[in-house]
Formats: structure tokens, sequence, C-alpha cells
């Protein structure tokens, strides 16, 4: 098979910020199919998840699978069932308060903090009816189920089924910026530093049960999963139940208006995120540094230094004996190290005293052949050797 190249996303010059939503009740108060659709087709909204279901049990299949052969077959005779129509069902949506405004404002109050924040949709739902929403164009990623559509523009088979256990892949996409469903480095371990999005930087906002995978990915990795309950409702029930199981760390009422809770803690997050990257980078530059140090620097090189910091930190003259005795084994010292060495003989006490003992001196009189060590300093150890 040829290979295929697949484009990835670049990390960029800003730290990212990733919030990844559940659809049906996380965003809306309802499934997508329930508001329009099903009722097209002549259904009660309870009729068509019960046949749907019962397909799925009757046929060992996948849930998501049996409710999109159920859409299919309920729509012949009715209507074509086209990407267009999915669409325009998807313009009927109703969502929960603000969350037509709240990804260009959170996207804006990133960019005032110099955070990029991005907004992803992983959902059971259907991709097409998403397209339709007025919160398309603002996403920057939509991972949800999808049909194949057939010459006559009517759907035959699905290209992507998306439920509760095969969501967290999309968030490792995420991550590495595979955004392609048949990249495979999506699988590719990656150096901390080539990450795009590391997951102290998810935001996983969802409702239920089908949430707890990718939830828990991001609880246990450092992020922010989130529960959301109705607030018109105010049933606190399943979030109540997800934080009793450690799913959850925060429940927030699904109100996405400006200043609204949600509002507020997302905008913390953003703070916290451009504060948090400017010490991690911080720690990345002193990790690579020494990354660096450790692949240019041989093993003996660098048990000199480890023994030579070890003198240095003596606080008893058995101690400095035996340090002495290691490092006498040594010998050919750089500059700097035998300048160290010097000065180490000269401010620290337990060093000093026994700078006379036979070991001690033997030890420093090579130190002190050093070609280009600081003359006045050798002066002065060579005084505290021979009083």
């Amino acid at each position: 098979m040829e290979a295929q190249e697949f484009i990835r996303k670049e990390k960029g010059d800003k730290p990212i910020l990733a919030i990844c939503y559940d659809f049906d009740k996380t965003l809306t108060p309802t499934d997508m199919q329930n508001q329009g659709f099903i009722q097209s087709l002549g259904y009660d909204i309870e009729s068509f998840w019960k046949k749907s279901n019962v397909f799925a049990k009757e046929n060992d299949m996948d849930q998501n699978l049996a409710y999109m052969f159920t859409m299919i077959q309920e729509a012949k005779g009715k209507f074509d069932l086209t990407k267009e129509k999915l669409q325009n069902f998807g313009k009927t949506i109703k969502f929960f308060k603000g969350v037509e405004s709240w990804f260009k404002r959170i996207r804006e109050y990133g960019e005032k903090r110099g955070v990029r924040v991005e907004h992803y949709i992983i959902s059971s739902g259907i991709r097409e009816m998403v397209e339709g929403t007025p919160i398309f164009k603002d996403l920057d990623g939509v991972f949800a189920c999808s049909f194949h559509y057939n010459g006559e523009g009517t759907p035959d088979w699905p290209v992507q089924v998306v439920n509760y256990t095969n969501k967290t892949q999309f968030l490792f996409r995420i991550e590495k910026g595979t955004m392609d469903v048949n990249d495979p480095d999506v699988n590719t371990l990656l150096p901390e530093s080539e990450i795009r999005v590391p997951f102290r930087n998810f935001v996983y906002i969802g409702d239920s049960d089908t949430d707890i995978p990718c939830m828990t990915l991001v609880n246990s990795k450092g992020g922010y999963s989130i529960g959301v309950y109705n607030p018109e409702s105010n049933d606190k029930s399943k979030v109540y139940k997800m934080i009793a199981e450690r799913r959850i760390k925060y429940y927030i009422p699904a109100d996405y208006s400006e200043n609204s809770e949600m509002d507020r803690f997302i905008k913390a997050v953003v703070d916290k995120t451009y504060l948090n990257e400017k010490i991690e980078a911080k720690y990345l530059s002193c990790k690579n540094e020494y990354e660096q140090y450790r692949h240019d620097t041989s093993d003996n090189e660098i048990e000199k230094a480890n023994l030579i910091s070890a003198l240095e930190d003596c606080t008893n003259f058995r101690a400095t004996h035996m340090t002495v005795k290691k490092l006498s084994k040594k010998g050919g010292w750089t500059v700097a190290q035998a300048n160290k060495l010097l000065r180490i003989a000269l401010e620290n006490s337990q060093v000093k005293w026994i700078l006379a003992d036979t070991d001690v001196k033997e030890f420093y009189e090579t130190v002190l052949a050093t070609a280009g060590a600081d003359v006045a300093l050798a002066e002065k150890v060579r005084k505290a050797i021979n009083p």
C-alpha cells in the first residue's frame, strides 16, 4: 500500500488551550435528533429510540450504528436523507444560553491573554447536523458520526462512528495535531517539547456516563474535566455521581453566557494556562540543556564533576578524606575544574584544615600542576599547603 502523507497542525509560538465538548445535553438541552428530525419521520422521541435500541440489542450491534441505520431506514419513502437535509435539521437545534457567542468570546479572551484557545466537538451525534448549526464556523474540529453518500446523494454507509470508548483517540489526535482519522502518527511517542497540546492544557466538558473515558483521561493527566447540568432543572444527580467516582473535579451549570459561572471559570483556566506555560517553558529549557550536556559529556567527566561537588559539600574530615581519595584516581583537570578545586580548598573549612595532610597535599599538588589555572588562587593554596 502506498504511504500516505498527512498534514499535522503546527504547534505555533503561543500555548494552546484545547476545549473539547460533548454536544447533546452539553451544549444543547437534548439530543440533536430530538429537535425536528425524529418528528419529521412521524415518530415520537421515545418510540424512535426504543426501536433503535431494540435493533441494536437483537443484532448485537453498536447503538450508534443502530441509530444511524434506523435514521436511514425510517427516512425512506418520507424524504431524501441528503447531507443538505441533515444540515437543515442542524439549523433548528436550540442551544443552552450563551452558546452561540461562547466560542468566539473565549477565543478572543485567550488572544488578549497570550493563549490560543481551540474548540472541538467530540460527539456521538451526527456531524452533518453540527455542520448546519451557527456554531460550526467557530469550531476547530468536529469528531462525530457521519455518513457516506452514494451517487444519488443519500446515505449508504457510515464513514465514522464515535462512541464513548473511542472518543479518547480524538483527544490524542488533538494533543499531537494528527487530525486526520487515518493518520497512524497518533500512536507515535513524541518528545515532550514537540507535543502540540499537553494534556494539562485540555478542558473536557460533558454531561453523562458516555463522557467518562474522556473525562477520566483528561483528569488523570492534569487537565480540567467539567460536568455540566441543565440550569433549568438544576438536576445534579449525574455530576454528583461523576465527582464521587473521581471522573471530574468540577461541575457547572450549562450556561455559557458572559459572566456566567462557566464563563468566569474558563477565563480563569485561560489565565492559569498562560502562567503555567511560562513555568513549563523554563522547565523544558533546563531539561533540554541538561540532556545536551549529558549527550556531550562522558561518564568519566560527569563522575569528576559530581565528586568535585561532593568535596565542596563535605562537612566532616572523614568524608573529605574519602572524597579526596576518589578524586585522586581521576586527574586530567580542566582549567575550570582546577579553579573550582582551588576555591574549595580555600573556602571549605573541612578541606582547608587538612590541606597539609599527606593525601590531601598530594592531591592538590596535581591540581596546582594544571596549566592555565588561576595564578592568584594557586598561590594562596600553595601557602596553605606549605605554611
